[in-house]
């Protein structure tokens, strides 16, 4: 696995990499799973596409949810494919929740079955996301400090789990053991650069995609999808929806996507921080890219 935050630099050390090995890439991404979202989830390009296969990328309806677990059956059938070619697998990318669906697994919740979940699900869809954050604060405050106010998709998840199980997602965590996908070993690499160095990757990167057609794009998307389905509640596609709505001047867009970009980096670089790794560093440090080389080379 490489990881690490949005517009760290994974996309640039791994085709070098594939320069020199037979790599395909599955994508550890959350949002370039959306199809006909290509600019703004920064899908690879076709040159990118013609140096290394992807996998899992642009293929869902930005109207479906698609979830860890989802991402692990994928992940399972994706991966027997490359091994069978002779290929290598790497797993690129910076969403957490689906590198411990593939590392760890998922954890046992007790009395959860799928007409109890159905049931609780139906209990709390007429709630505000601020309602769901003021029940899980009272249920499972732990929870309720360490997911973010905006993440309605895991608040709402976390508070399930309590009225399934009447014990904490907190606990269940803790008691959980490991059931790694197909028995693999999943060594990480970590990427990082400064704070300042990154956000202004960010800055650049957003300034990049908006002059690529990334507004376009978005128009494009509402003339088929929802405006509040899962693809175009992604980062930026948010800002630029309110922005065609007329809700937010052209002035205010880049600043605004900026500003959400960089909170959802710091959340992954928390995130990333607490993650056992084989090697950790700068994306242009020659010796990281020496140690990864080292260790996807076919033995």
């Amino acid at each position: 696995m490489i990881v690490g935050p949005t517009a760290v630099g994974k996309t640039a050390l791994v085709t070098s990499l594939a320069e020199r090995l037979p790599l395909e890439v599955i994508s550890l991404d959350s949002r370039q799973i959306y199809h006909g979202l290509r600019i703004g989830t920064a899908q690879p390009t076709a040159e990118e596409l013609s140096i290394c296969p992807h996998h899992l990328v642009d293929f869902v309806d930005p109207d479906d949810s698609y979830d860890a677990q989802r991402y692990r059956r994928d992940f399972c059938g994706i991966h027997a494919g490359i091994v069978g070619r002779g290929g290598v697998p790497l797993l690129v990318g910076g969403a957490g929740m689906y590198l411990t669906a593939v590392r760890e697994g998922f954890m046992a919740v007790p009395g959860q079955t799928p007409e109890r979940l159905q049931e609780v699900r139906a209990e709390l869809a007429p709630l505000t996301d601020a309602e769901i954050r003021l029940r899980l604060a009272d249920a499972d405050p732990d929870s309720h400090a360490r997911l973010h106010a905006n993440d309605r998709q895991r608040s709402q998840r976390a508070l399930e789990v309590y009225l399934l199980s009447g014990r904490s997602m907190t606990e269940l965590q803790a008691a959980q053991v490991d059931d790694p996908a197909l028995g693999l070993e999943f060594p990480v690499f970590v990427l990082e650069r400064p704070v300042k160095e990154l956000d202004a990757r960010i800055l650049r990167r957003t300034e990049t995609m908006l002059q690529q057609g990334w507004i376009d794009e978005t128009a494009e998307a509402l003339t088929r999808h929802r405006s509040d389905g899962p693809g175009l509640r992604s980062i930026g596609y948010r800002d630029i929806v309110r922005h065609l709505q007329g809700d937010l001047a052209r002035d205010d867009l880049t600043p605004a996507v900026v500003r959400a970009t960089r909170q959802y980096a710091k959340r992954q670089r928390t995130w990333f921080r607490k993650v056992a790794g084989v090697g950790r560093g700068n994306p242009d440090d020659p010796a990281l890219a020496v140690a990864i080389g080292e260790a996807l080379a076919p033995r």
